[in-house]
């Protein structure tokens, strides 16, 4: 297999489970050395996998709702690797509620972790690289490192039964995402999104198991293609890091599975 993004280094939060850890595992695969960023010790397995396949990964534990972790990890992840080349936005909870009942406790964690979480280590992260930019002036900005960065929102970002806070949370990701963009540009740095219908992760096992499967047979009759896969979110976010997609920043990237609107 090619090894597109040998050396490139990648910093994924979030990278513990799910779409975070498939992502972790398929940017080793082809040469990417790793930084897992996670509050769960689950990260640490991660990293040991890759290395055990003969790749580069070390496992930062830390919240990224909290500056201070974000600091180290930023720290450690240049400590290692001398460089951060791509970001991950992949950290994300769940705590839904309809509206008349949704617990303040619970609004504040989820826009803590999802929207928080990603423009704190999004912002860590650009720092250095406007830093470098600054300290190394080019006469054009081509010249510059490549850097990526791909957050991962959500199509509940459009409105979903049930996910105030949730909701709000993808949807302040997507004007992140086109404020950096634009922001960014100047110094070489590409910035997009994805976002996914209902992808086969723990955390949406976990919400359609509290819902006794109600909902498993509702979304599945609903997208034409089922349920997706973890892999399918990482395919995308690997080509929005790739050189194919140079010409792309700003975007959002609908994986819907053929469903429009809602998860």
């Amino acid at each position: 297999m090619p090894m597109h993004f040998k050396d490139k280094v990648v910093f994924v939060t979030g990278g513990a489970s799910g779409i975070g850890r498939q992502t972790c595992l398929d940017f080793a695969t082809h040469g990417a050395k790793i930084v897992v960023f996670d509050l769960a010790d689950a990260g640490a397995g991660v990293a040991t996998e890759i290395e055990k396949n003969g790749g580069k990964a070390i496992f930062v534990k830390g919240n990224v709702a909290k500056k201070d972790d974000v600091d180290k990890a930023v720290a450690k992840a240049y400590e290692t690797f001398k460089t951060v080349d791509i970001l991950i936005n992949a950290a994300g909870i769940l705590r839904d509620g309809m509206l008349h009942k949704l617990s303040e406790q619970d609004w504040d964690l989820v826009i803590a972790v999802n929207l928080k979480g990603s423009f704190l280590v999004t912002q860590a992260i650009a720092k250095k690289w406007i830093e470098y930019c600054q300290a190394n002036k080019k006469e054009t900005i081509m010249e510059n490192p490549d850097r990526r960065i791909v957050s991962i929102t959500s199509m509940a970002a459009e409105g979903n039964i049930g996910q105030t806070n949730y909701s709000a949370s993808k949807a302040g990701l997507i004007g992140m995402t086109k404020t950096w963009a634009k922001e960014l540009a100047r110094y070489n740095v590409r910035t997009n999104a994805v976002m996914p219908t209902l992808i086969d992760t723990p955390l949406i096992g976990e919400l359609l198991t509290k819902q006794d499967g109600k909902f498993d047979k509702y979304y599945k009759e609903r997208i034409p293609f089922g349920i997706g896969k973890p892999e399918y979110v990482s395919d995308v976010i690997m080509f929005l890091c790739a050189k194919e997609s140079v010409f792309i920043n700003g975007n959002v990237i609908q994986i819907n599975g053929g469903k429009l609107g809602e998860l």
